[in-house]
Order: C-alpha cells, then structure tokens, then sequence
C-alpha cells in the first residue's frame, strides 16, 4: 500500500462555525495522525484565526480568498467598508488552492465553488452533519472524529485520488 500525508481542505463559514467544538476533536485527530488541515475561506486571515486559536481548532495552514486578491491589488475597497474581488476569481480561489497544494479532499458548504474543483469536493450539509462527493459517497460527520477520518481514509483508499 502507498503511503502518502493526507492533506485535508475545510471551509469555516458556514462549516467550521458550524459545529466548532466538533471540528476542534476532529483537527486534534489530524494532528495526531501526521496529517495536514488546511482551513479554507474567504477571510479575513486574522479573524479567522483567531476563531480558529479561540476554539482549539489545530491548522497547517490559513488561505484566506481576501487575503491573497488583496496582496495582488484585485479587491475594490468601498467607502463603506465593503468590498469587491471579481466573481470568476472569488468562486474559483479554493480549487485553485487545493489543486495547488495536494489536497486530498475538501468539505465546504457553499456549492458555487464546486464547478471549479478536480480535488474531489465534499458538499457539507449542516442539517444532516454529513458532506457528500457527487452521488457516491457520503461522510458522516455527526459520528466522533476518529471515525470521520476514517471514513476519509477508506475514500482515499477507494479512489484514484489515493
């Protein structure tokens, strides 16, 4: 069998701020497995992790969508303190990110990201605490941490993205 770091993608609105207490067991659970998180969202980086250190949730790594259209001059500040990064380059900045660093899997909420996306992309549905890849597989997550990775580990292994 081919041993390889599994390198796992999660969105925090709408997924880690879901269920925080849930995804502070499941990023120890990585941790301690050798694996990598990376938390992935539109930002801010700093907010963001301050959420992140607030509720002990463990990450390699913060790509914040904001962040990194901001440090290339591509966000539009208004006078109000909203902003603007175009559409095509909002809605594909994850993919873009994932396919960039090996990203095994990616759960996210928000499914106009979804089009963009080669790293097999996990729809997360906050009613059900489950995420699903296309019709095929569904991932658990109401079930402890361990298990959820578990289940992450056998889909890997099943797939040509092991």
């Amino acid at each position: 069998m081919r041993k390889f770091k599994v390198k796992i993608g999660l969105d925090f609105h709408g997924v880690i701020t879901d269920r925080p207490e849930f995804f502070s067991a499941f990023s120890k659970a990585v941790k301690e497995r050798g694996y990598e998180l990376h938390i992935i969202t539109g930002g801010p980086r700093k907010t963001v992790e301050d959420y992140l250190n607030s509720h002990n949730i463990f990450y390699t790594a913060v790509f914040a969508i904001l962040d990194f259209y901001d440090a290339q001059g591509e966000v539009k500040y208004f006078s109000n303190g909203e902003f603007k990064v175009p559409e095509k380059l909002w809605n594909s900045a994850k993919a873009e990110y994932c396919n960039s660093q090996g990203i095994n899997i990616h759960i996210d909420d928000g499914t106009q990201y979804q089009k963009w996306f080669t790293t097999p992309f996990c729809h997360y549905n906050a009613e059900t605490n489950t995420c699903r890849i296309g019709d095929c597989v569904t991932i658990d997550l109401s079930q402890d941490a361990d298990n959820v990775l578990c289940q992450i580990e056998e889909m890997l292994k099943t797939t040509q993205f092991y």
